[in-house]
C-alpha cells in the first residue's frame, strides 16, 4: 500500500456520466490486482472531507486507471480535473480476485465466468485481462464476459473486451443492445453447459445483481466470488462503515448468531458468493 500525488495522464467521457481516469504511479500500478482498489481525494479543500474508493480498470508499467460516475461533489471534482494536475491517492486496497487460477484453484479450472452491471464493469475488464495474460492455462474463448446495463449507451468496456478475444454477451434492460432483460439471464445459458467443478464466476455490480449471480452459482454448484458494493469511508477498517454481514465459522465453545460482521474494504471488497448473508 502506497500514499501518493498521483500525476493525472489521461481523462476521457467513455458513457453519459462516466469518465476513465489514468494516473501514474509505477508503485501503486505494479502493486494492483484485479479487484482491489484505491482512495482518491476528490477534493481541494475539506469538502466532500473523505476520500472515495475505485476498482482499478487497468494497471500497467507505469500508469494505472479507473471509471467513475458522476454522482456527488466527489465525481464532479473529478470530471474538472485536468491532465497534468495531480491527485492525492492511497492503495492498492483490499483483497481481490483469485485470477490467477494457475495458484488458487482446488481443481483444474478451464472456463470462467466473468458477469458485470455498471459501474462494477471495469474490475471485471482487468481480471479479464490477467486471465488472457500469456502463462494462464484458460483459452480466450473459455472466458465468457456477460454485461447488463439499463441501455446500450451505459454498457462500459465493451470495445475493449472485444479486443481482448472473450466470449462477449450483453443485456440490456430495454433491449436496446443484445438481450433484453437481466444479465443473470445469460448467465444460466452459460452455466447449463459448463462442468462446475472447472468453473469460476466472478462478478461485481449492484447488490441484487451481486445476489442473483450468487444464488444461481450455488444452484449449479459453481464456485462464485463477488465483489461487493459498499460505502468504504477510510479504505483501513477503522470506520467500521462498510461491514456486511458474512456467515460465521462454528463454534462450540461461543454458540450465538450463525453470521458475523465482514468489514468490506479489509476482508474484501470480494467474498465468496455463499459465504455473505444477503439480506
Amino acid at each position: 500500500m502506497y500514499q501518493e500525488n498521483c500525476l493525472i495522464v489521461n481523462q476521457r467521457k467513455v458513457a453519459p456520466g462516466h469518465y476513465a481516469l489514468t494516473l501514474r504511479s509505477p508503485r501503486i500500478a505494479a502493486a494492483a490486482r484485479p479487484g482491489q482498489f484505491v482512495q482518491l481525494v476528490c477534493s481541494d479543500s475539506s469538502d466532500p472531507l473523505l476520500p472515495r474508493p475505485f476498482s482499478f480498470l487497468t494497471a500497467g508499467k507505469r500508469d494505472f486507471s479507473i471509471i467513475y460516475h458522476v454522482v456527488g461533489k466527489g465525481t464532479q471534482f473529478l470530471a474538472q480535473s485536468r491532465r497534468g494536475e495531480s491527485l492525492s491517492v492511497v492503495g492498492p486496497l483490499g483483497h481481490g480476485f483469485h485470477s490467477d487460477l494457475r495458484r488458487h484453484a482446488d481443481h483444474v479450472v478451464n472456463t470462467a465466468i466473468l458477469v458485470g452491471g455498471g459501474v462494477g464493469i471495469p474490475p471485471l475488464y482487468h481480471a479479464a485481462q490477467q486471465l488472457c495474460s500469456p502463462g494462464q492455462p484458460l483459452k480466450k474463448q473459455n472466458v465468457h464476459v456477460l454485461l447488463g446495463a439499463r441501455t446500450k449507451d451505459f454498457l462500459l468496456c465493451e470495445k475493449e473486451f472485444k479486443k481482448l478475444g472473450v466470449a462477449l454477451r450483453v443485456a440490456t434492460d430495454d433491449g436496446s443492445r443484445g438481450r433484453k432483460g437481466l444479465v443473470t439471464s445469460l448467465l444460466e445459458d452459460v452455466l447449463k453447459k459448463t462442468n462446475p467443478v472447472r468453473t469460476r464466476v466472478m462478478t461485481c455490480g449492484p447488490t441484487p445483481m451481486l445476489k442473483a449471480v450468487s444464488v444461481l452459482s450455488k444452484a449449479y454448484r459453481t464456485a462464485c466470488e463477488v465483489s461487493v458494493e459498499v460505502p468504504m469511508a477510510c479504505g483501513f477498517g477503522a470506520c467500521m462503515g462498510c461491514a456486511i454481514k458474512v456467515k460465521a465459522g462454528p463454534s462450540e465453545e461461543t454458540p450465538g448468531p450463525d453470521y458475523r460482521f465482514a468489514i468490506a474494504c479489509q476482508e474484501g471488497p470480494v467474498f465468496k458468493g455463499e459465504d455473505v448473508v444477503w439480506d
